[in-house]
C-alpha cells in the first residue's frame, strides 16, 4: 500500500497590518521626495545660483545620504527602528517645508543637506522595519513589494511636482510634499513595535567597521554598483542620445521601465523565495546586457522602449533579490547594516557612472559607452556574483567541518 503524501504546509501570511502600513508609508514618503527632486536645480536658479552651483545643490542630497548610509544601518540594528523612522521622516518633512521658505542659496543648501541625511535614515529604517514583519520564507516577495514604493514614486512624483509648480509655483509643491511626509509620520504611530531577534545581544555589540559595512556581501555591493551604473547612464545621457540621433519620445524608456517593474517585482520575489537567488541573477545579467546593447544601436524609439522592459526584468528583479538574500544571510538582527550596505552600492553606481561616462562619450561615442557598459555588466557582474557564491559555499563547508 503506497503512502499518501500529506497536505502541503500553509504559506506564512505576508499581508499583515504592520507590513501594509510600512508599504503605504514608503509610497507616501518616496512620492514626496520625488515631487521635490526635479525642482531643486530650477528653484536654485530662480534664487540666483549659477548652473553649476544649482546642479551641485540638487545632487548634494545623494552625497549626504551616501556618507550617512553606514551610520543609519548600524543604528537601525541597535536602536528602535520605528522611532528612527518617525524622527527621520519628521526631519525630512521639516526640510521640505524649509524649501518653501528659502529666500537665498544658503538656506536652500542647508535644507538640502539636512534632507539628504534624514532621507538616508528614513530609507534604511523603513526597509529594515518592514523586514521585521515579513516571514523568513517570503522575504524576497516582501522586500520586492516594499521596493515598489520607490517605483511608484518615480513614476508619479516628478511629473506631479512639475505640474503643480507650473500651475501654483514652487512653494505649493514643497508644502504639499512636506504635508505628505507629516501624514506618514502620524501613520507610523499605528505600527506596533516589531519583535526583534536577540535585542540584548545587539545592544552589547561593540561598534566596529564590520558593524557599519557588511564585508561578507562586498561582492554583492559591486554587483549592485554595476546594475545602478545603468541608471546613472540612462538618466544622464538618454535625452542627449535621442537628440543626437533624432529619436523622439525617448522618455518612454522610463515609462516602460516603471510599468514593467510593477509587474516584475512581485513575481521575481516569489521566484527568489522558491528557487533561490541564482534563478534571478543569471538571467538578470543576460537581459541587462541585451537591453544596453539595444540602446547602443538604437535608431528609433522601439528598441529604447524594449530596453526599458529588459532593464526592469534585469535590475528590477535583481536589486530586491540581493537585498532579501543579504538580510537572510546576515540575519534579521542585522537587517539595518545589510540594507545600508546594499544602498551604498546603489548610491555609488548612480554617482560614478555619469562622470566616467562623460569621458567615454567625449573620446568615443554613445555606442561605445553603452556597448562597453553592457559587456562590463555581463562579464564583471557575472564574475563577481559567481565568486561570491563560491566564497559562501567555502565558508559553509568550513563551518560544517568544525
Amino acid at each position: 500500500m503506497t503512502k499518501q503524501a500529506g497536505p502541503k504546509p500553509a504559506r506564512e501570511p505576508l499581508w499583515n497590518r504592520p507590513f501594509i502600513l510600512v508599504l503605504a508609508i514608503s509610497v507616501f514618503t518616496c512620492t514626496a521626495s520625488q515631487m521635490v527632486t526635479p525642482l531643486i536645480s530650477k528653484f536654485a536658479l530662480s534664487l540666483g545660483a549659477p548652473l553649476t552651483l544649482a546642479a551641485t545643490i540638487s545632487s548634494f542630497m545623494s552625497l549626504a545620504a551616501l556618507f550617512c548610509r553606514p551610520v543609519s544601518g548600524v543604528l537601525s540594528d541597535r536602536m528602535n527602528r520605528k522611532r528612527i523612522m518617525i524622527v527621520s521622516t519628521a526631519i525630512v518633512a521639516l526640510s521640505m517645508a524649509c524649501y518653501a521658505f528659502s529666500t537665498n542659496i544658503a538656506m536652500l543648501f542647508g535644507a538640502r543637506v539636512v534632507h539628504g541625511i534624514a532621507f538616508s535614515f528614513m530609507g534604511v529604517s523603513n526597509m529594515a522595519l518592514g523586514s521585521d514583519f515579513v516571514p523568513e520564507s517570503r522575504m524576497g516577495e516582501g522586500l520586492g513589494y516594499l521596493g515598489l514604493g520607490n517605483i511608484l514614486a518615480y513614476a508619479v512624483g516628478p511629473s506631479l511636482g512639475l505640474e503643480i509648480s507650473a500651475a501654483y509655483g514652487y512653494p505649493a509643491v514643497f508644502t504639499l510634499a512636506a504635508s505628505l511626509a507629516f501624514i506618514s509620520v502620524a501613520a507610523m504611530f499605528l505600527i506596533p513595535d516589531a519583535p526583534r531577534p536577540a535585542p540584548a545581544a545587539a545592544r552589547k555589540k561593540k561598534f566596529s567597521l564590520g558593524g557599519f559595512f557588511a564585508k561578507d556581501i562586498t561582492l554583492y555591493v559591486v554587483v549592485l554598483i554595476l546594475f545602478t551604473c545603468g541608471n546613472g547612464l540612462m538618466n544622464t545621457y538618454l535625452a542627449i542620445l535621442g537628440e543626437e540621433r533624432g529619436i523622439p519620445n525617448v522618455g518612454l524608456y522610463f515609462t516602460a521601465y516603471s510599468l514593467a517593474v510593477l509587474l516584475v517585482r512581485p513575481a521575481a520575489g516569489k521566484i527568489n523565495d522558491r528557487f533561490g537567488l541564482s534563478a534571478i541573477m543569471i538571467p538578470a545579467f543576460v537581459l541587462g546586457c541585451g537591453g544596453m546593447l539595444l540602446v547602443a544601436g538604437a535608431k528609433s524609439v522601439g528598441p529604447i522602449v524594449l530596453a526599458g522592459v529588459l532593464k526592469a526584468l534585469s535590475q528590477g528583479a535583481a536589486q530586491p533579490a540581493i537585498q532579501a538574500y543579504s538580510i537572510r544571510y546576515l540575519g534579521k538582527e542585522n537587517a539595518g547594516v545589510a540594507t545600508s550596505t546594499c544602498y551604498i552600492g546603489q548610491d555609488l553606481g548612480n554617482s560614478i557612472a555619469p562622470i566616467a561616462g562623460s569621458f567615454v562619450v567625449s573620446g568615443f561615442s554613445f555606442q561605445a559607452l553603452y556597448t562597453g557598459y553592457a559587456l562590463l555588466l555581463l562579464a564583471g557582474g557575472m564574475g563577481c556574483y559567481l565568486l561570491q557564491r563560491l566564497l559562501e559555499r567555502k565558508k559553509a563547508r568550513g563551518k560544517a567541518g568544525k
